[in-house]
């Protein structure tokens, strides 16, 4: 549903402000001839808490690449001039879905990588089929060596495929965070991100820096060391 007048973002609380989609703000901004300060401000509270639910979050890839889209356009050509500012804050917005984007083709680079490793899949599979067991077991069933099987388990473990837990004196290995669901891994993207801490998975380099990006000339005055989000006056 398109925002027919903008003055109803004036009186619409953060929650309401939430519920509508980035493709409502766009066209906002694209048909409202004027739009005030408020009105601005308004549409920028939403738009950086959408971007920080997905930062919060696991959204699917499709999701992300369609918020980048629609936060790189958010500005409409013919309005480029009136909201430079406007547009330099947001396009940092998409930048960081981006960014996160990045991250999870990286990992997703990674998890294909592990499970290109000879024996890995038979490693897998037997874990799922029996988790819990020792890497001694393990070894033995498969038959491989215990060097080799060292290696095979210390990389499917830094991609959070396994998880080797100490039970008393031994380590029993489990699947992991990101072990595949499919019958076939290497084609299955990682399933368990329920309950995400925010950002935990992005590399230090990925993770979101909301301080630094630029804000237009009415967030001047926002005092250093103060969050940079905004709070609708009541």
């Amino acid at each position: 549903m398109i925002i027919q007048n903008p003055s109803v973002l004036l009186s619409e609380g953060p929650a309401e402000l939430l519920e509508r989609t980035l493709t409502e703000y766009a066209d906002l901004l694209a048909q409202a001839s004027k739009l005030g300060r408020r009105h601005l401000e308004a549409v920028d509270f939403a738009l950086l808490h959408h971007v920080e639910r997905l930062m919060s979050r696991s959204p699917e890839e499709e999701e992300l690449q369609s918020a980048y889209g629609e936060l790189r356009g958010m500005v409409p050509v013919e309005r480029e001039e009136e909201l430079a500012d406007w547009k330099l804050r947001w396009r940092a917005f998409a930048d960081l879905v981006d960014a996160r984007l990045g991250a999870l083709a990286r990992r997703q680079e990674g998890v294909e990588g592990a499970l290109r490793y000879a024996h890995a899949d038979r490693v897998l599979s037997l874990v799922a089929s029996r988790p819990g067991l020792t890497q001694v077991e393990i070894g033995d069933e498969l038959e491989l060596k215990p060097a080799n099987l060292s290696r095979i388990l210390g990389v499917l473990e830094a991609h959070e495929l396994i998880e080797r837990r100490a039970v008393g004196r031994v380590k029993r290995v489990h699947p992991g965070r990101l072990f595949p669901e499919s019958e076939s891994p290497a084609l299955a993207y990682p399933a368990h991100e329920e309950n995400r801490p925010e950002d935990s998975y992005l590399a230090e380099a990925d993770r979101p820096s909301y301080g630094s990006i630029p804000l237009p000339g009415v967030y001047a005055e926002v005092p250093e060391g103060k969050s940079v989000f905004f709070r609708l006056a009541a």
